[in-house]
């Protein structure tokens, strides 16, 4: 990766969930997505909010952990359901009305667990567990979505999963983590194809830390996503800047995905500082976690939210990005 970055340094966002799973698409609950009048007004007040906060990338979870925006039958998706794509769509509007870009998260680890889901994640819980769910997710719910957003202006990127080595033994040695690399490596590649030659947008993978980075080469990623947080990497020896600088050997650009609005783990870390090194090291841009507040009991809680106020410092520092996409 070069010293400096082709593009303009783009200032993110992680707008991972409203409604964990449940903002695109019907679910157990019933329909709570982004076209509804409810929701509408809320992701519109947020948005404009970014907009001047000088953010230009939201992150967002779309199926989450499988419960709903699809229909299955035998253990197999068949279709999107009917409010899959009016959602989505609301929302690329609501980004294109506020000059904004979406990076849309396909999938989440929790769903590739193979896990006791939740009550309300149905009958979609083991989907991606075989081949055959596996392919027919991809045939039947992800191909006709990138159909219909083609080149859509308004996307970044379609994400393939986020942190999906949470969920695969040869990373994570838990129970849950019972899927091999390689049958999830070649689900993924077909998915990278499937949103090149339908959908004409970039394709990325959000990998759970920067050590792990480079094992998602070979999948033809547009561009490579890392998240970072000081409190996942207490067993190695590198600072953030020395990470990222070891980064550079990349052969796509990288963008971090995520990146703690705080971390009480680590006294010397500022979100200022963190996005100064970001840019210096030729990142083409970093997401902070997050912009909605999360549960007190939620395991996220320590990091807290977005401060507007601490995106504005810095963008009025001495290190103002371009903003333009």
């Amino acid at each position: 990766m070069p010293t400096t970055s082709p593009t303009p340094f783009l200032l993110g966002v992680n707008y991972p969930w409203l409604d964990y799973a449940e903002d695109f698409g019907g679910s157990a609950r019933g329909h709570l997505g982004v076209s509804s009048p409810e929701k509408s007004k809320v992701v519109t007040a947020d948005f404009a909010r970014m907009r001047d906060c000088g953010v230009r990338v939201v992150r967002w979870f779309l199926f989450g952990d499988g419960r709903g925006g699809f229909v299955s039958q035998n253990g197999i998706p068949r279709t999107a359901d009917e409010f899959l794509f009016k959602d989505v769509s609301a929302a690329l509007q609501l980004a294109k009305d506020n000059e904004i870009k979406l990076c849309i998260s396909l999938i989440d680890f929790l769903w590739l667990q193979d896990r006791e889901p939740p009550q309300s994640a149905g009958q979609n819980n083991r989907v991606l567990q075989f081949a055959a769910g596996r392919a027919g997710f991809l045939q039947n719910v992800l191909i006709p979505l990138f159909r219909e957003f083609h080149g859509h202006a308004s996307l970044f990127a379609w994400e393939v999963a986020n942190e999906p080595e949470w969920a695969i033994h040869e990373f994570c040695r838990v129970p849950t983590a019972k899927m091999h690399l390689a049958d999830f490596r070649a689900f993924a590649t077909e998915i990278v194809r499937a949103i090149h030659e339908f959908g004409g947008a970039a394709a990325t993978l959000g990998s759970a830390r920067l050590l792990w980075v480079r094992a998602w080469s070979g999948l033809h990623l547009d561009f490579y996503q890392a998240h970072y947080y000081p409190s996942a990497e207490l067993d190695g020896n590198a600072n953030f800047r020395q990470q990222l600088s070891s980064a550079r050997a990349l052969d796509k650009p990288l963008w971090l995905g995520e990146l703690p609005a705080r971390d009480l783990s680590a006294s010397d870390y500022s979100l200022v500082g963190a996005l100064n090194i970001c840019r210096d090291a030729g990142l083409c841009g970093a997401a902070i976690w997050r912009w909605t507040k999360p549960e007190e009991t939620a395991n996220d809680a320590d990091i807290g939210c977005v401060e507007p106020a601490a995106l504005q410092t810095w963008l009025v520092s001495k290190r103002t990005p371009d903003l333009s996409v």
